[in-house]
């Protein structure tokens, strides 16, 4: 990998993770589950409820794609990082720009 090729997979990277971190803070704002002060009825708490679930549900990959982009960020600069973990090949650039975080060639991805 390039000095430049490197370069650009932190700045995609550091980009994505400032979005997702965002979403997760909205997520997890959203999440919170706030009882109607002016008792809407029962429907608008069941609303409430869905939201909420669905929110939380969300959560969970969001918080897997911060896990992976701090992780390229922090072995970005390892001997063995962008070489996959099967084949030992590297990891076209192209393939690490577009999916951070990812371990596996396309050849062994697909086996």
């Amino acid at each position: 990998m390039t000095k430049g090729e490197r370069d650009r997979l932190v700045e995609i990277s550091s980009t994505e993770i400032d979005a997702v971190k965002r979403r997760i803070a909205v997520l997890e704002e959203s999440a919170k589950l706030l009882f109607p002060e002016d008792n809407a009825g029962r429907s608008s708490l069941r609303e409430m409820i869905k939201t909420k679930s669905a929110n939380e549900r969300d959560l969970r990959p969001a918080r897997l794609r911060l896990n992976k982009l701090e992780r390229v960020l922090k072995n970005i600069d390892d001997a063995d990082f962008g070489i996959c973990y099967i084949c030992e090949q590297p990891i076209p650039v192209v393939r690490l720009i577009e999916m951070p975080g990812i371990s596996r060639c396309t050849k062994c991805e697909d086996k």
